[in-house]
């Protein structure tokens, strides 16, 4: 986190002291994006595997609605302290992240910190049982080599059998059946990739060559004193992540938009509309109500995919939400790069809004596809697992008989195999229960014979 911090104020001085060079503005877009892979990722991922079970989609929502309306006034305040400062605003960008750097927490939250700690020793708990129940089994012989039970103290049940060992284990790895939004998450998650990937790249298209073409069409605000195209630019953008931030607020209070599809295909055919009405209208009041309907759709698309992600896997939340960030990271990183070399092929200043259209509809035969692909695959996976009421078919485990409570002071008498009883030795007389019992009975019968 403090490294991504740095890397972002690295990349601030190159513009703000070498001025006038394209090089320096790349080097600073490079170093920015090393910056975020220390970051992005791993803020997202720490929100999820901090937050407590059912909370995660509280917890990540409340942290994007944080970095949107930063976002939504940094495009409003840049732009009017860019009029107003001109370079000399960088500097208050970079109080700004010298200020986290300092006040960034070192710690982990308390919460944290025992919730951790506690699952530490339960599983510690949990492992010294295992190996207790493991050293328990153990067999005595006394002097005459008869087996011992009373002296164990255990019951025969209390003995733990390899069988009996390798069934737990066995039972362990059953896989029941996913039930209810558990079994829609395995669909879900993919589309929630591609609707992502679909509306941040094109966001990030507009924002970085949208002013182009707002030049062409010389639409104004006139506000502070700023340049009027410009301030058009960040009054636009405001509109759109001030939206963003209010859908974020409000799916952090309920859950009721979550394995909805007809939701996602309305918030691709808003972005579509403003697309096309960006690349045909010039009205500027027109286009700020536009992109703030847009901007409802865009946090619609940054939450879902978060939130599948988080609901992936209990234990590799990381993992997923990593994935959620690389698949819109490549459409951040790819869109604009395409839009903009085709921009210049062709001279128009048109051309990405274009684009935009074509990705979106594309996107959404994608995302038609993938949805019914992955519902007959996961239905034919699911239909293997066994289901809750069901049970795992037992291993054959060879169990000894419980024998009754004994009273008595005398041990249970356990018969040992012919096998397991010692020869003796050459001239040592034979104390083997048969020959002992043998010799008593020939003394009796020479008694009576006298």
């Amino acid at each position: 986190m403090r490294l991504g911090i740095l890397a972002f104020i690295i990349a601030l001085f190159f513009p703000l002291f070498i001025k006038n060079k394209m090089w320096a503005l790349y080097v600073s877009m490079i170093i920015y994006g090393i910056g975020g892979g220390f970051f992005w990722a791993v803020i997202v991922g720490s929100v999820g595997k901090e937050a407590p079970k059912g909370q995660e989609n509280r917890r990540s929502a409340i942290f994007s609605v944080s970095w949107s309306i930063g976002k939504a006034f940094g495009y409003l305040f840049g732009e009017l302290l860019k009029g107003i400062l001109g370079i000399k605003s960088f500097y208050i960008a970079l109080a700004c992240l010298i200020t986290i750097e300092i006040i960034y927490p070192i710690r982990l939250p308390k919460e944290v910190r025992e919730r951790l700690k506690s699952e530490k020793q339960e599983k510690e708990k949990k492992d010294n049982q295992h190996s207790t129940q493991l050293n328990d089994i153990h067999i005595e012989m006394n002097d005459s080599h008869i087996i011992d039970n009373s002296t164990t103290g255990r019951n025969e049940n209390e003995i733990i059998n390899k069988e009996e060992l390798n069934f737990k284990k066995k039972d362990e790895k059953v896989r029941y059946k996913w039930e209810g939004g558990e079994y829609k998450n395995k669909t879900y998650i993919y589309i929630g990739y591609i609707f992502n990937f679909a509306i941040k790249g094109t966001n990030w298209v507009i924002s970085s060559q949208y002013i182009k073409l707002v030049k062409d069409f010389d639409i104004k605000i006139n506000l502070f004193g700023a340049n009027p195209n410009e301030m058009f630019v960040g009054v636009f953008f405001f509109c759109l992540y001030l939206a963003q931030t209010t859908s974020l607020v409000l799916m952090a209070l309920t859950t009721q938009w979550t394995y909805r599809r007809s939701v996602i295909l309305l918030g691709f055919i808003v972005t579509v509309i403003l697309y096309l009405v960006m690349a045909l209208s010039n009205c500027n009041w027109l286009l700020c109500i536009l992109s703030y309907i847009a901007g409802l759709s865009s946090g619609f698309a940054n939450q879902t995919s978060v939130y599948y992600s988080l609901r992936a896997s209990t234990n590799n939340k990381g993992l997923f939400v990593g994935l959620s960030e690389i698949t819109s990271g490549s459409g951040m990183t790819i869109l604009p790069l395409v839009a903009g070399l085709l921009a210049k092929a062709y001279n128009d200043n048109h051309v990405p809004l274009y684009i935009n259209i074509c990705v979106i509809i594309m996107c959404i035969i994608v995302f038609d596809i993938i949805y019914r692909l992955m519902y007959f695959i996961n239905s034919r996976r699911n239909a293997k697992r066994l289901s809750r009421e069901e049970q795992p078919t037992p291993l054959s485990t060879v169990t000894q008989p419980q024998k009754p409570n004994n009273t008595s002071d005398e041990a249970d008498d356990i018969q040992i195999p012919v096998e397991m009883v010692p020869t003796p030795l050459v001239g040592e007389q034979d104390t083997s229960p048969s020959e002992i019992s043998r010799d008593d009975n020939q003394s009796l019968d020479s008694q009576e014979k006298e």
